[in-house]
């Protein structure tokens, strides 16, 4: 199987096809991209610690994951994944709507079960740890779906949907019996739209006054709770996003340095010199000729 390079996952984007929404995904050691920055989609997603150490956020919950950890993400929750200092993401991910599960309307198993978790009154479990049983049976439906969605041998629907509604199964069975929870106002909606606004417009100066008053908060607690849901202050989630796109302009060779900071919203070259440096480890011009 050849594995595809996720940079960033987007709201919009599509999973899979329209009648069969799944999708695989691995990011390794060697890929360049080391942070998987916050973001959110319609399906849900398995992800899975492939090595290393990584901090996950899941909505506003941090938690750590470990090599073979799994991380359940619903659908429309912010989540986000940095690892360890010095280190770069190393993991897999299943991206699936609901719809893969279930027939949209009139099926009990929709109506007991996705549903409910879709508009958060059922709850399900974050982070099945390895060594589990449960995890055991994910892990096994995973190594066996990866291969499946990019093979396509016959009859591949039938057994990517058997598999990954056994993983489904033991995701819910980690957690016990289905317990019903009620569901709370949260500020996600407005830090969504923030980072809608910076994905939109990162190529103009941005402020956090701005990002604040999009947000419906005060500038203080905006800044509070976006480091809350993105481990990273605004700035650094800017910085992330131009630096993301520059590194992609810096593979062409005909473009500057210069060109290409300021495509991507830096005003200052020496201070994109700087972020870039910090986060690649070498300079746009050494990093361009690594390519």
């Amino acid at each position: 199987m050849q594995a595809r390079r996720i940079p960033d996952l987007k709201e919009g984007r599509r999973h899979g096809e329209e009648n069969f929404p799944i999708m695989a995904y691995r990011l390794s050691r060697q890929d360049s991209f080391s942070v998987l920055d916050c973001h959110w989609h319609d399906e849900m997603e398995f992800f899975r610690v492939m090595d290393g150490s990584v901090s996950v956020l899941c909505g506003a919950e941090p938690m750590e994951g470990r090599a073979g950890d799994i991380f359940f993400f619903n659908s429309g929750e912010l989540h986000a994944a940095v690892p360890e200092s010095g280190q770069t993401l190393d993991f897999e991910a299943v991206v699936f709507g609901a719809d893969l599960l279930c027939a949209p309307m009139k099926d009990s198993v929709r109506e007991k079960y996705i549903a409910p978790i879709l508009a958060g009154t059922l709850s399900t479990p974050r982070r099945i740890p390895f060594g589990t049983p449960e995890n055991l049976t994910i892990s096994e439906a995973l190594d066996a779906v990866l291969p499946l969605i990019y093979s396509r041998p016959p009859f591949y629907e039938l057994s990517v949907k058997s598999r990954m509604l056994a993983a489904f199964v033991s995701m819910l069975e980690y957690s016990g019996a289905p317990r019903r929870t009620a569901r709370s106002p949260s500020t996600a909606a407005g830090i969504k739209t923030a980072i809608g606004y910076i994905q939109e417009n990162f190529r103009s100066p941005i402020s956090t006054e701005e990002l604040a008053r999009l947000a419906g908060m005060s500038q203080g607690h905006f800044c509070r709770v976006f480091k809350q849901y993105t481990l990273r202050t605004p700035v650094e989630f800017i910085n992330n996003i131009r630096l993301s796109h520059a590194a992609q302009l810096l593979r062409d060779p005909g473009l500057r340095v210069l060109d290409a900071a300021l495509d991507s919203g830096f005003n200052s070259v020496s201070y994109f010199i700087e972020v870039f440096r910090e986060a690649f480890g070498t300079t746009p011009s050494k990093y361009r000729k690594a390519l």
